[in-house]
């Protein structure tokens, strides 16, 4: 098998304008599970080795958007929202690389995983590809792009929705949008993309159509992404919520399958990023996020709050809220304690107790 370049360029789109939204906040800094959606993509690409990550942002987002993500990162404006193939365009004079993949991701579909783009950049360079797709199955019809492939399965293009016939809006096999593209091809192939006809943006999943023109059947490879929820994209509050309950179930999951027990998993918010120990159990109406850590048989719960802390073993919190702080090992907190902004707890029996430390 090939192996990929060593040179890996990421550009996660993220200038639209998120009307529905209705909010004055940047739609890509909404927060899931807490931390902004376009942070959780950031997360995701700090999994993977690369060489740069362009951000195209709206000139008006600008600075929100660099404040809240850092300087690590390079910043694009987009000045004219015109298209997927429009926002690459605008970021290819910010690319360092000449040579290697371009992996393009989206600012509003944070449940991307690192093991799935790594699987499409294994399997398009598996191949000798030009293009990789992530694409995902959806009962028809639906309003994703289609991937639209030959009798023998090869891909052949990507067709918008609204540009559909009959036959193809009954195609199950959907575009995420999500792409890893050769970088030298994509500099001398997207300039050659014309605005469509019915909407005049330029579309970035035409340079599906023009690789295989370019290097024939084969030319391009589509993954469908094993879990489908990798492709959820956020438009509103209604699918904001949507994603949070799929990111809690894929975290839940997760943490059993780790030995930890959870109760009523439902309605229990853990955050991803979330380390928890074997044998604990998590109590309904717990909510745990930040960088917190849990240790090996501690009982977390009923209807408890930690917010990067850092919980012993065999501890014991009931209706508790810890932040910022560290309790010990084996520490029970008397139900209703609150914890903030402590290094650790007590050890004095006298002074433990006036803090409701059992």
């Amino acid at each position: 098998m090939t192996h990929p370049p060593t040179t890996q360029t990421i550009v996660i789109l993220a200038a639209g304008d998120g009307t529905r939204m209705r909010s004055q906040t940047p739609k890509v800094l909404h927060e899931l599970a807490g931390r902004p959606m376009l942070r959780r993509i950031l997360d995701v690409t700090d999994e993977l080795s690369v060489h740069q990550v362009c951000i195209v942002v709206a000139p008006h987002t600008h600075a929100q958007i660099a404040a809240t993500c850092g300087d690590t990162y390079t910043y694009v404006d987009q000045h004219e929202r015109r298209g997927t193939g429009h926002a690459v365009m605008q970021s290819l004079s910010a690319m360092h690389a000449v040579d290697g993949d371009v992996i393009v991701l989206f600012g509003d579909t944070p449940l991307i995983q690192a093991t799935t783009i790594q699987s499409v950049i294994a399997d398009k360079h598996g191949h000798q590809a030009l293009v990789g797709v992530l694409s995902f199955d959806v009962p028809a019809p639906h309003n994703y792009g289609r991937i639209v492939r030959d009798d023998d399965g090869h891909v052949l293009a990507i067709v918008e929705a609204k540009n559909c016939t009959p036959a193809q809006q009954m195609i199950r096999e959907s575009n995420s949008g999500i792409m890893v593209i050769s970088m030298a091809w994509l500099r001398q192939a997207l300039p050659r993309v014309t605005p469509n006809a019915l909407t005049n943006e330029y579309y970035l999943t035409d340079l599906v159509a023009l690789a295989v023109a370019d290097a024939g059947i084969g030319a391009v490879r589509a993954v469908v992404a094993a879990d489908a929820s990798d492709a959820y994209g956020v438009n509103d509050r209604i699918q904001l919520a949507e994603a949070e309950r799929l990111l809690q179930a894929r975290t839940n999951q997760r943490l059993m399958a780790q030995g930890v027990t959870i109760v009523q998993p439902h309605s229990v918010l853990i955050a991803p990023e979330v380390v928890i120990g074997q044998d604990c159990t998590i109590w309904p109406g717990s909510v745990i996020t930040g960088s917190t850590t849990i240790g090996a048989q501690s009982v977390i719960g009923p209807h408890t709050v930690i917010e990067h802390s850092v919980i012993g073993i065999q501890c014991n919190l009931p209706h508790c809220v810890v932040k910022h702080s560290t309790i010990q090992d084996m520490h029970t907190l008397a139900p209703f304690t609150v914890v903030m902004n402590r290094d650790s707890l007590p050890t004095d029996k006298e002074e433990a107790r006036s803090h409701g430390i059992g």
